[in-house]
């Protein structure tokens, strides 16, 4: 059903880039790196290490041979991302299919922070690779403890680069480290932490095309979004805009409500939200003073400029709640923006919003957006209508936070 994307234009367009990931990878920078590298063009191939050597880092559960991110993502593929739009993955299970020749097909090398690395480290022939990919000439780069294996790789020596915290001792030692965000020495990319995802791809763009120049970084600056994180979010629908949001200058809160029924973990009363596919609110990678988390009973549309309701079940949850359906109506009412995205705009369609409006989602939705006097199309990846922002799936994330970066740009300033 699916129409396949045109190729991206951007600086890394004709660019393979490579994302290095083994067990216990960092799920928020494999989310927000294949959205957005993909956005600016690249061709990105998740390279994901499954062989025995690696294999006693399964952790979630023990028994596993399938590689998860440390909050249970996979890779190969992405639950949820079709292979072939914004991404191909590979599990390699013998160390012996990280050849030379495989190593002089990348334009770029990027390695994964999390635990990933510290397995990795470990293996020569991840190293090896990784060291024929920068004689080759490829621009290499890592996340937050993704420089482990550069630092066994012998690539930081004597190089500026920034880190983790958890490595920064070894890297001071190696080179010169510097506490920013993100660092760059030739062919060399480091970022500091997963905060730094939005800044590393430019920075990694900027390699390729040095006359590249982001125009929406803090475009935003001065609005509020509120972002609902109900119950089984769509993970990627909510952490790749809360990030992308931050970089483009806008402040971003993290509502929560009371859902009817809490699956993952399966306990009600914890005052943690799970998505669909292991992550939480609060973030626990992000830091914490960029995505308060405020109970949506407490909050009214005066205090923000738009509203975004992610997918997966976290909709159904909010129609089931009430409270929710009311508190979009009254963002609608107050002329601020309404933005969903997949089974988010079923929240829209219960508030009525809908009707005379053409409105993007995922294919289940399109019955009950007729129903509500909606006009429903696949075709579509993302739509504005007014002050309603709407978008089709995961793989369409980017067009979605541009047209609600257009959308509410457009209202007034709260």
């Amino acid at each position: 059903m699916r129409k396949r994307k045109p190729v991206k234009q951007g600086p890394l367009e004709g660019k393979r880039i490579g994302l290095l990931a083994g067990p216990e990878f960092s799920d928020f920078q494999a989310y927000y790196l294949v959205e957005y590298l993909s956005e600016f063009g690249a061709e990105v191939v998740n390279l994901v290490i499954g062989w025995p050597s690696v294999a006693w880092k399964f952790t979630r559960p023990a028994t596993s041979d399938v590689v998860t991110g440390t909050f249970g993502l996979r890779l190969d593929p992405i639950p949820t991302m079709v292979p072939g739009e914004r991404y191909t993955s590979h599990t390699l299970r013998d160390p012996a299919s990280l050849t030379t020749e495989m190593a002089s097909e990348f334009d770029g090398l990027i390695v994964l922070g999390g635990h990933s690395a510290d397995v990795l480290r470990a293996d020569k022939a991840v190293t090896e690779f990784v060291c024929s990919a920068y004689d080759n000439g490829a621009v290499i780069g890592a996340l937050e403890c993704g420089q482990m294996v550069l630092m066994s790789a012998g690539l930081c020596n004597g190089k500026n680069l920034t880190g983790y915290k958890v490595i920064q001792p070894f890297l001071e030692r190696l080179g010169n480290f510097q506490d920013v965000p993100v660092v760059r020495d030739g062919q060399l990319l480091t970022a500091r932490d997963s905060d730094a995802c939005a800044e590393f791809v430019r920075e990694f763009s900027t390699i390729f095309n040095p006359s590249y120049k982001d125009e929406l970084q803090n475009v935003l600056e001065g609005r509020r979004i509120l972002i609902v994180a109900g119950q089984d979010f769509e993970d990627v629908e909510l952490c790749v805009p809360a990030m992308e949001l931050t970089w483009r200058g806008a402040a971003i809160t993290l509502g929560t409500f009371s859902a009817p029924v809490v699956s993952r973990p399966p306990i009600l009363g914890l005052d943690v939200v799970m998505g669909n596919f292991g992550m939480s609110v609060p973030f626990q990678e992000l830091r914490a003073e960029q995505y308060p988390v405020v109970p949506l009973s407490e909050l009214t549309p005066d205090e923000f400029d738009a509203i975004i309701i992610p997918g997966a079940f976290c909709p159904w949850h909010c129609i089931e709640d009430g409270s929710v359906v009311e508190l979009v109506k009254q963002f609608y009412k107050a002329e601020k923006v309404v933005a969903a995205i997949c089974h988010g705009p079923l929240v829209l369609a219960a508030a009525d919003l809908v009707k005379d409006k053409k409105i993007a989602g995922t294919p289940p939705i399109g019955d009950d957006v007729t129903t509500m006097g909606g006009t429903y199309s696949y075709d579509w990846p993302a739509v504005i209508e007014g002050t309603i922002v709407t978008a089709r799936e995961p793989d369409d994330v980017p067009e979605f936070l541009d047209a609600i970066t257009e959308a509410t740009l457009a209202t007034q300033l709260t």
